[in-house]
């Protein structure tokens, strides 16, 4: 049940901003909370920059997979038999049913970025060397 967990997990309070270096792929997170707690942005690069990049690289690899799974399983079949045999309704189903498939692989990478946030975010709040306390 982890994956309702992280998929409704709160992260209202967290605003994870970074920069990506447009040559090597190297992730350097500039902001982590929406408020203005001090943290140590040193530390926190040091350890979940990886990560970071990591889990984009895996949304982005879930959404390509979607799409070709899609294109081969879906699309081209609905496509020949909808020719064959004139029907039209089976193109408004395989719409409906993009739909659909679009909105669970979001829900999925939802959880994949939730998981990172809450992993930083409980680290972040029992480490005293990356939240700087005043």
């Amino acid at each position: 049940m982890a994956f309702f967990k992280y998929l409704t997990w709160d992260n209202s309070h967290m605003d994870l901003r970074y920069t990506k270096d447009e040559y090597g792929g190297d992730v350097h997170i500039t902001k982590v909370y929406r408020d203005a707690r001090n943290v140590d942005l040193e530390r926190v690069n040091q350890k979940y920059s990886e990560q970071l990049r990591d889990t984009q690289r895996a949304i982005y690899g879930n959404r390509l997979g979607m799409l070709l799974a899609f294109i081969a399983l879906v699309i081209m079949p609905a496509l020949v038999i909808s020719v064959i045999q004139n029907n039209i309704l089976l193109i408004a189903a395989i719409t409906v049913y993009t739909i659909i498939a679009y909105f669970i692989v979001e829900a999925i990478n939802q959880v994949e970025i939730n998981r990172l946030l809450y992993r930083l975010d409980r680290e972040i709040k029992s480490s005293p060397r990356i939240e700087r306390r005043t």
